[in-house]
């Protein structure tokens, strides 16, 4: 076998290839480009009210009203171990813990009895075989045989280390969609932080369903890099999809926090109001910011908290799911051809976007779009979705729906639209049942028409 000049190109490049692909990130939660847009003094409050309410990758913290599942359990104290006055840590026995996940190293303990009760330590050593737990050393802490504890977020951080080995380098450390992989991927991997996922079967101003996340996880998306994770227990997927809802919660609250803040304290507005024209000194717009946050900032961080969780809680309620009200009309040729000429009037305006024999390549791919965000034009032609990547409309003789392909997915994607692109939700005042299920067989026929 020769050894020819290709071959000595690609032994160049593979493990140039290799070690930028397998690049570690930071071992820390990411904040946002805006939050960094923002003047230090309104940036470095809401940084803090973020690590103080979600804690950081190796110290995740929780707060009352979530909807995601933490697992705290229940401990005792069997027995100390004696230290020296020296020792920075304690060290004692549990029982309790024998069921409970295996790596509690960096979780809250919440003393529940003793001298210690209602203070929190954070476990700094945990050995599974023995049940010995280490923690700092202070005079609030001296637990005695006996006393009781509760260790925090046990499933959260069960659910950390599945999304850790399994979906952080692609989707990143914070859910932003920018792992050590993903630069390498077409579509780019989903950015949690806004709480919108694509294929719901939710309405359109819902967010996702637990079962949602959980389906999309075990069945990958076709046409991505998204892959199937059937292989996992059903147990492991539910833990990755509690860590995906808590990552995405994380980012809406400093969504909510800073969009607050940003039109009167951002660094350019800052310098607008104390430029010539603007009249205020640096000093009037520092003693205004401060004046918020001791007043007003307490009551947004807690409304941002609460109506994130409150909009995860309504979403598995079951008025959230989009039901047919009536039955999948029979695939006939009649309700093909009913749906092909709905498919082409301007009732639907498919065509638009799919083009008139649904190939994807409709009017509006040539068409310079504004961003809704800035307002600007987009730098390419046709559409974009709301992470601002270039979104070709699908090509539905492909027959690979990235949904799911039953009926009932294809139902959905009509009456609810597609959450974060420009396809519209054609619900109850835009169609009817017929209609809606018409459109369906004649979709789903598409691939096999000549």
């Amino acid at each position: 076998m020769r050894f020819g000049y290709r071959d000595f190109i690609l032994l160049l490049l593979f493990p140039v290839i290799t070690i930028a692909g397998c690049e570690q990130p930071k071992v820390e939660f990411i904040f946002s480009e805006k939050t960094n847009e923002l003047m230090p003094a309104a940036a470095k409050p809401v940084k803090e009210a973020l690590v103080r309410e979600f804690g950081n990758p190796l110290a995740l913290t929780q707060f009352e009203g979530l909807p995601t599942k933490f697992g705290d359990v229940e401990g005792k104290v069997k027995s100390v171990e004696s230290t020296g006055a020296d020792a920075p840590l304690i060290r004692f026995q549990t029982t309790g813990l024998e069921n409970a996940y295996d790596k509690l190293q960096g979780l809250p303990l919440e003393w529940t009895s003793g001298k210690a009760q209602g203070q929190i330590s954070r476990i700094k050593e945990y050995n599974f075989e023995t049940g010995i737990i280490a923690v700092e050393k202070s005079a609030e802490i001296d637990p005695q045989p006996g006393d009781t504890f509760l260790v925090e977020c046990t499933r959260l951080q069960f659910g950390r280390d599945l999304y850790n080995r399994h979906c952080m380098h692609c989707h990143g450390m914070s859910g932003e969609g920018t792992g050590p992989t993903s630069r390498y991927l077409n579509p780019p991997p989903r950015d949690f932080r806004l709480g919108i996922y694509k294929y719901t079967s939710t309405k359109s101003t819902d967010k996702a369903q637990v079962h949602d996340l959980e389906r999309t996880v075990k069945e990958g998306i076709a046409g991505t890099y998204m892959p199937s994770f059937k292989l996992l227990t059903n147990d492991e997927v539910s833990a990755i999809v509690n860590y995906v809802i808590w990552l995405s919660i994380r980012g809406e609250t400093e969504k909510k926090l800073v969009d607050e803040l940003f039109l009167d304290y951002s660094q350019e507005t800052f310098a607008e109001r104390t430029s010539e024209e603007g009249g205020e000194t640096p000093e009037e717009v520092n003693e205004e910011l401060k004046e918020y946050m001791e007043l007003d900032f307490p009551d947004t961080l807690d409304f941002a908290t609460s109506s994130v969780a409150e909009a995860w809680e309504e979403a598995n309620l079951e008025e959230a799911l989009v039901i047919p009200e009536s039955p999948r009309v029979p695939d006939s040729p009649e309700s093909r051809e009913r749906g092909r000429k709905l498919y082409l009037s301007n009732k639907t305006k498919c065509a638009t976007c799919h083009g008139p024999q649904g190939r994807g390549n409709g009017s509006a791919t040539q068409d310079f779009w504004t961003n809704p965000v800035t307002n600007e034009k987009y730098p390419n032609r046709g559409l974009h979705d709301i992470w601002g990547n270039q979104l070709p409309p699908r090509d539905l003789h492909r027959g690979i729906y990235r949904g799911g392909r039953r009926p009932i997915d294809i139902y959905r994607r009509i009456f609810a639209g597609i959450k974060g692109t420009p396809m519209p939700a054609f619900g109850p005042s835009a169609l009817t049942d017929e209609e809606r299920w018409d459109l369906v067989n004649y979709v789903m026929s598409l691939p096999y028409s000549k």
